[in-house]
């Protein structure tokens, strides 16, 4: 590891570490409920798709407690919300595409009378088509999900489509020495963060309304709601509680809107706390993906040509479907240089659960699909999965497959060898009680920030009292992931003051310069630039300044807002630059597969990153642990159910999530610190990059385990077991 600076590198406990650890955090759950509030309580659609004809209140009415109900005629504005495109209603108004969609909001002086009259809403249905498969959902006499909606890529149920052709791809393929081809699947993924929604909106004496809610990104919701409901974007503020996780889950809108619509309609302060079942039901999920993969070298294992069809399920509604097709386009082939690629994307409507933003935003399914490829083209040519990796990987100032240009990956290759020799140290143990033992390797590629062209940048204002404390004001939510201690540590060392004496405001849209959205990896890199750079252009000030004495009253201030160096879209016809900062990774896992049953164990896993500078070590090492944790149970264990576009089993046991009984053994971490040349003293965002190649990796352990190679994740003891019966064991190790 790089040396320490006086602050920066070193393993400071978390700012918010003792409240949340003591119970003192306050979550909006917990936030004190006002006098004379009511609570909001809503009404989903029973079924996935179905034509809305009539929403029969009076009965709900009538129950005792019961304020309002709230239908689609109750809202002033466009009635639509979603991220990148606002195609999703605040509530039905005829058309039900999905689980999650509201048809109504009942408002009372309790939960229980709201619930109990929630129960008494009425609701005239339709049958309409349903529509569950995606391949189904690109045919030509498909049923149409969102009729209303303007024709795609030549079908009216395609979100969006992302397609990159570099070479002759089919000369490369003919001329090749080896080819591998395969079809991998993977499902729904629940979010499953600890805290559900909840929230609180409250009509202030000025007309203004205030929402406290949790959020990855403050900014985004206001403008989505102001639109909706027809309130001026100026006349509402949003105020962050502690925030109970997120992993993409709270990227979008989910009752945020909802609160607003009803603490205008009824001038009270109103709460609305989802309980697991409706926040499961609620929120999106990570897409299924299907990907039909070839790939190519030649006799030397210098990879020739790729061709990749992926197709998305988005579900009933756009969300960031469009956006996560995209990236997994760019991002399909991994972090290696091939001459001739052919890569299309589709995200295609069905009425299955929505699906949206979720740690990794692609890139997993394509990182899980390529790996796989490449160390079933490593046995095929009888080379060993390291050499093929090392031989092919994209160098700095070189192309990726799709094209982008990559500013730096002088870390790449070094995360190879650590992982690698690391991982030697320890041998699998042999075959015996019924169990077999193997050894897998990836290695992925994550993009650091927006990318694509977009203007990616933050704000922050720092100010220094005259007893020397320093408020730092910067939008950037910590979802967990320990943003406010990085913020802190480039502050303090910045303006050689102790951390102590730095304090991060974050929580309020009014006083908080908007930092974007805490996704994409982004806040280290973007927020901890604004902030070095406010805190630089401050200490030039403060310089020219006389005591501190001689100050103003309220100190010294400064703001400054950096902006990431320019990037290109991903369809640029002449790709000149990069279109994304990048960080890379590699994996080695170690698995035991009990021959009787299927089960798989991870015994150990070794993960090295390159993370550029890293600002607290602590920090790397819980997001890798987490990440490595993850990635576990998205391989071998969790599944959403859903039948006939319903998810089902709406508790947290049944999403099969990995318990600490489950977990890794062992997790060894090796930070690789290659410096990002645009990073905050050379930092880059690790928080999704941890996740992705431990996927492929134990997929490639039970291979190296048992001879069979699982194309479908979850790798569940079931799959496993039935590709066992047709195999005998080898118990090798890669």
């Amino acid at each position: 590891m790089a040396s320490a600076g006086r602050v920066v590198g070193r393993a400071l406990p978390r700012v918010d570490g003792d409240a949340k650890v003591r119970g003192r955090a306050r979550y909006p759950q917990d936030r004190p409920f006002p006098a004379g509030g009511f609570h909001a309580v809503t009404v989903r659609a029973p079924v996935a798709a179905a034509r809305l004809v009539a929403v029969d209140a009076a009965a709900a009415r009538r129950a005792r407690g019961v304020v309002r109900v709230l239908t689609a005629a109750d809202v002033r504005g466009t009635n639509r919300f979603g991220l990148l495109e606002p195609d999703q209603p605040v509530l039905v108004e005829d058309r039900i595409r999905a689980a999650s969609d509201v048809v109504a909001l009942v408002v009372a002086t309790s939960e229980r009378a709201a619930r109990a009259g929630a129960r008494r809403v009425g609701l005239r249905l339709e049958a309409t088509a349903l529509l569950l498969d995606p391949e189904r959902a690109c045919d030509p006499d498909a049923p149409v999900v969102a009729p209303e909606r303007r024709t795609v890529a030549g079908h009216p149920n395609v979100v969006g489509e992302a397609r990159i052709r570099r070479g002759a791809v089919a000369r490369a393929f003919a001329h090749a020495a080896a080819v591998v081809e395969g079809v991998y699947e993977t499902r729904w993924v629940e979010h499953a963060f600890l805290a559900p929604e909840a929230g609180i909106a409250v009509p202030e004496p000025d007309g203004t309304l205030t929402l406290h809610v949790a959020t990855q990104w403050p900014e985004a919701d206001l403008r989505q709601a102001a639109v909706a409901l027809g309130e001026p974007l100026d006349r509402l503020r949003l105020v962050q509680d502690a925030i109970g996780g997120a992993f993409g889950g709270r990227e979008d809108v989910s009752l945020q809107i909802l609160l607003l619509l009803a603490a205008r309609v009824t001038g009270r302060p109103v709460r609305m706390v989802w309980d697991r079942a409706e926040s499961i039901r609620g929120h999106g999920k990570r897409h299924p993906f299907r990907i039909r993969h070839r790939l190519a070298a030649d006799r030397d294992g210098r990879l020739v040509a790729a061709e990749i069809d992926l197709l998305a399920d988005a579900g009933g509604y756009a969300t960031t479907s469009r956006a996560v097709v995209a990236n997994a386009v760019e991002q399909a082939c991994g972090p290696y240089a091939i001459p001739a690629v052919d890569v299309r994307g589709r995200a295609v409507f069905t009425n299955n659960p929505v699906t949206g933003a979720f740690r990794g935003f692609g890139v997993n399914q394509v990182c899980f699909a390529m790996e796989q490829q490449m160390n079933k083209l490593a046995a095929a040519l009888g080379m060993s999965p390291a050499t093929l990796r090392q031989r092919n990987f994209v160098r700095t100032g070189a192309r990726l497959a799709t094209g982008s240009v990559v500013a730096a990956a002088d870390g790449l290759p070094r995360t190879l060898a650590a992982a690698t020799a690391r991982a030697r140290t320890r041998p699998l143990p042999r075959a015996r009680d019924g169990w077999v033992h193997g050894r897998g390797l990836a290695s992925a590629l994550k993009n650091v920030g927006y990318g694509f062209g977009l203007d990616d940048h933050a704000t922050a204002r720092v100010q220094m009292t005259r007893d020397g404390a320093v408020v730092v004001a910067i939008g950037a939510a910590e979802v967990g992931q320990g943003i406010t201690t990085v913020l802190t540590q480039i502050a303090a060392e910045t303006l050689a003051v102790a951390p102590a004496r730095v304090r991060i405001v974050w929580e309020d849209s009014t006083t908080a310069p908007e930092a974007g959205s805490t996704s994409a990896s982004r806040q280290t890199l973007v927020a901890g630039n604004a902030v070095r750079g406010a805190c630089e252009r401050l200490a030039r000030m403060l310089a020219a300044r006389g005591p501190r004495a001689a100050w103003p009253a309220d100190g010294i201030a400064a703001s400054y807002t950096w902006h990431v160096p320019p990037t290109q879209p991903l369809d640029h016809p002449r790709p000149t630059r990069h279109a994304h900062t990048y960080g890379w990774s590699t994996v080695v896992a170690d698995v035991a597969v009990e021959v009787a049953t299927g089960r798989v164990r991870v015994r150990r896993a070794v993960v090295a990153v390159d993370a550029g500078r890293v600002i607290n070590p602590a920090l790397f090492r819980g997001q890798v642990e987490g990440g490595v944790v993850m990635g576990q149970g998205y391989a071998l264990l969790e599944r959403c159910a859903v039948r006939d576009g319903m998810p089902v089993g709406l508790r947290l046991d049944a999403c099969n999530l990995p318990t600490a009984v489950d977990a890794v053994r062992v997790i060894e971490t090796i930070p690789i610190e290659s410096a990002e040349p645009c990073g905050p003293f050379g930092a880059r965002g690790v928080g999704e990059i941890a996740m992705i190649p431990i996927v492929p990796a134990i997929t490639a352990a039970i291979h190296a385990a048992y001879g069979v190679w699982v194309d479908a994740i979850p790798a569940l003891p079931a799959r496993v077991r039935a590709a066992l019966r047709a195999h005998a064991p080898t118990g090798r190790a890669t």
